[in-house]
């Protein structure tokens, strides 16, 4: 399991942490070392656990060899505090931001806000309960820190969500899944065009996006988890850089595998029930598992039926724990939603992800900073329609929206609640309804394949 990192002090409205971001040496692979990127030195990163509306200050110290910036995925958070890609924090030490080839522009120094040595993240948390993850975003090279290690749950709580009867405590657990792969001497293999991270970009056979030959949950290859024959909730990410999972229980049961309670943005305001999930690089799913539909002594595989190979397995569940009394329940309703009615919306626009002349681009252009491809107006509905070629994961930065339709059908069976990450399928058309409120400034939207979002494929709003 993840650790838990504890506030290094608390005040009436505000819990501050520390992170010190650093190379560390991990035992992933049987018999040889990783060397990571971390957050306090484990991978994923410690969790965060915040209250909602209760402010969480974290002050990020960067002793790693490379500039890095924090995104808080999910996160309803200012635009100083979003992470956006040029707002380096350098490393300990370091003087000067460093140049490096940008996809289509030449030579460039990193132009946001430099912080030297460390910056301190403040999110309000004025949001629901849901589960959100915190992961690196440098401009041209999230792809590599984030397949290092730079990715962490952040994980916010309400009075609405402690009132259900869900399961809580070692039986709420998170899930971190990712693809990786590895050189022969136990270290990260990442097909880069430069190892010295100078020039961004991979070698031409990865342009679609790197997959690994590894499955990790929570940093572990193909682990296994005891548990006992009653629900379990289980907070499902996607951390991978470009791999989509569907994700199947075997053997089945007599019940449905998983409950859906949760999306990227909190509790949905009924339960879902599916025999598989679909899920996309960024997405999130909160499930209950009731073991108890299970004979005692069974072990039950978590699956990946997109993957082929050792990309097939996740995770082994042993239902081997003791028998114990089992007071949770998945209600009939779970939290209040409410829902943008697309006939309020005041503008309409459609973004086109596409492979280009030059490469990954946003509407036929690739990312540059400071150019705005939208600016709606905090308070207001809009209709954003995104445009696919191949498979993107379309992420938008500070509030989440809802899906109103797919090539003008109704919404998929994953597609329920808020969503701050969407996955496009090739040829597809999917229409949201957004709202933005309470923090005017630039934000983001980029596909959330991370080999894309390094090649350009992103833009930039400014809300106003």
């Amino acid at each position: 399991m993840p650790p838990e990192l504890a506030p290094i002090r608390s005040d009436a409205n505000t819990d501050y942490y520390e992170i010190t971001q650093r190379t560390a040496q991990l035992d992933i692979l049987p018999g040889v070392r990783t060397e990571a990127w971390t957050y306090h030195g484990s991978f994923p990163g410690p969790t965060i656990r915040a209250r909602s509306g209760r402010a969480t200050s974290v002050r990020h110290r960067n002793e790693l060899p490379h500039p890095t910036v924090v995104h808080l995925h999910g996160g309803h958070t200012p635009a100083d505090s979003d992470g956006y890609p040029m707002d380096a924090i350098l490393p300990v030490g370091a003087t000067a931001a460093p140049r490096h080839s940008a996809h289509g522009h030449g030579a460039a120094a990193t132009t946001g806000n430099l912080a030297y040595g460390e910056r301190t993240y403040l999110y309000p948390n004025r949001q629901r309960a849901a589960s959100l993850w915190y992961h690196d975003h440098r401009h041209s090279f999230t792809g590599p820190a984030v397949w290092r290690g730079l990715a962490g749950f952040h994980l916010v709580g309400d009075e609405i969500e402690d009132s259900l009867p869900l399961p809580r405590g070692d039986r709420d657990i998170p899930l971190f899944i990712c693809d990786r792969s590895f050189a022969e001497d136990g270290s990260f293999a990442y097909p880069l065009i430069d190892p010295d991270l100078h020039t961004p970009g991979v070698t031409d056979r990865y342009m679609n996006g790197v997959l690994g030959d590894v499955v990790l949950v929570n940093g572990a290859p193909w682990p296994r988890l005891e548990v006992s024959p009653v629900r379990y909730r289980f907070r499902l990410l996607n951390g991978s850089n470009a791999r989509r999972y569907r994700l199947t229980l075997e053997p089945g049961s007599s019940a449905e595998p998983f409950v859906q309670i949760g999306s990227d943005g909190g509790l949905l305001d009924r339960p879902l029930p599916h025999d598989h999930i679909d899920i996309s690089p960024g997405e999130r799913f909160d499930v209950v598992i009731d073991f108890a539909a299970y004979p005692p002594g069974t072990s039950v595989r978590l699956r990946n039926t997109f993957g082929t190979g050792p990309a097939a397995d996740i995770l082994r569940f042993d239902i081997t724990g003791p028998t114990l009394h089992d007071d949770t329940a998945v209600p009939d309703r779970l939290a209040p939603i409410e829902h943008l009615d697309p006939a309020t919306a005041v503008a309409e626009r459609t973004f086109l992800f596409q492979l280009g002349p030059g490469g990954w681009s946003v509407n036929g252009r690739p990312y540059e900073p400071g150019r705005a491809l939208a600016d709606p107006r905090l308070d207001t509905v809009e209709i954003w329609r995104f445009i696919t070629d191949v498979h993107h994961p379309v992420h938008v930065h500070l509030d989440p929206f809802q899906v109103v339709s797919r090539n003008n059908r109704p919404p998929g069976p994953f597609d329920a609640g808020w969503k701050d990450t969407v996955d496009v399928r090739p040829a597809e058309a999917v229409e949201v309804a957004v709202r933005f409120t309470d923090y005017p400034g630039p934000f983001m939207l980029h596909c959330h394949n991370l080999e894309h979002e390094d090649m350009a494929m992103m833009g930039d709003f400014v809300v106003r």
